[in-house]
């Protein structure tokens, strides 16, 4: 553990002891502030204290048992959810993978135990089809840079990908692509069936995880944050890439470093063995505590997707928010200095643009 503080803190004693329970169990002096944080983090049920010989008010007790059956059920619907629209899908005759969420949770000891989110699928066809498809069925369905929603549950939040990951960097977009249209097939064939189904679904492997979700990382950093949600998730693609080759543990650190992400990786690696007590045999480039502490304190300032941190607390387009957005940027540039350099650029040229627009409306 580093000499920075860091192994005093109560709450990430306890996410190393519940990712190991083989190490000694800490102690946790104020339950109410663990599960503020554990809720912040959106990892209320990896911290499960009920596994455990502890003790805290009765009330915060019945609370997290309540939250525990929460996630619980939330986990069975999407499960559900995930495999009746992989099932739609493929029957009508698109080649389609689950990505993230739910087949994230099936690394987990125990799948059910993983705070869900929406159901991300990639469909194995062009822009335009995709566009079409979904029109055809919800004309007024919301798309963005990276998905277009397709609301075919009342229940579920549903996110089509024609790719399942995009870049702004220019560069690193076209590289980024060529490097999932070389492995796409393998993402298409791999199966898996999802805890409480009988369906079979496919998800990536884990050696396209490795880069795919570290890329999901990077592009969340850029305009909201990560909580330990996402750490704890790779925390198992790492684990699940025990055993492989040195051929393809070099060939994932290769397209880290094509794609400008490899500083990156050094930090997340540094968070996954010295926060969270990843061995070390499963990092994959030597940690960078530097990078790695830069990260971590974005990570306990702004929770899960950044929805605490200070910025948040400002209207959107307000000067003051975009001054945090931007400050922030520049403190996390050294890890990714090529794509945030870009970003900052797109967000200035942005604030200029709509300043212009002000004036000229005056």
């Amino acid at each position: 553990m580093a000499e920075a503080g860091w192994e005093k803190d109560e709450w990430l004693q306890w996410l190393r002891f519940v990712l190991d329970p083989s190490k000694p169990q800490p102690i946790i002096s104020d339950w109410k502030t663990f599960y503020d944080f554990a809720t912040q983090q959106a990892i209320i049920g990896i911290c499960d204290p009920t596994r455990f010989d502890v003790r805290m008010p009765q009330d915060l007790l019945f609370r997290w048992i309540g939250d525990l059956q929460t996630v619980r059920a939330q986990n069975q619907l999407l499960n559900l959810r995930a495999a009746e629209v992989f099932s739609f899908l493929s029957e009508t005759g698109f080649r389609c993978c689950i990505l993230k969420g739910q087949g994230n949770a099936e690394m987990y000891p125990n799948p059910l135990s993983r705070t869900p989110g929406d159901i991300d699928i990639w469909i194995d066809t062009d822009e335009d089809t995709i566009q079409r498809f979904v029109r055809e069925r919800f004309s007024d369905a919301k798309d963005c840079f990276k998905h277009i929603k397709f609301p075919v549950f009342d229940d579920v939040e549903v996110d089509v990908h024609q790719t399942p990951l995009k870049f702004r960097h220019p560069w690193h977009q076209s590289r980024l692509q060529r490097w999932i249209n070389r492995h796409k097939d393998e993402q298409f064939a791999n199966q898996i069936k999802l805890t409480g189904t009988d369906s079979i679904i496919h998800v990536p492997t884990a050696q396209f995880n490795a880069v795919y979700q570290l890329g999901h990382i990077m592009i969340h950093l850029f305009d909201e944050g990560i909580g330990f949600r996402h750490l704890i998730d790779y925390f198992y693609v790492l684990k699940r890439l025990d055993g492989i080759s040195s051929k393809k543990r070099d060939e994932i650190v290769l397209a880290w470093k094509r794609l400008g992400m490899y500083r990156l990786a050094s930090a997340v690696m540094w968070i996954e063995s010295d926060i969270l007590g990843l061995p070390g045999r499963y990092l994959l480039v030597s940690p960078d505590q530097s990078l790695g502490e830069r990260l971590l304190a974005d990570v306990l300032d702004g929770g899960n997707f950044g929805h605490y941190a200070k910025r948040r607390k400002y209207q959107s387009g307000c000067l003051v928010k975009w001054f945090y957005s931007l400050s922030r940027l520049l403190k996390l540039l050294p890890c990714f200095p090529g794509e945030a350099v870009f970003q900052i650029l797109l967000k200035v040229k942005a604030a200029v643009k709509k300043k212009m627009i002000s004036i000229h409306d005056e």
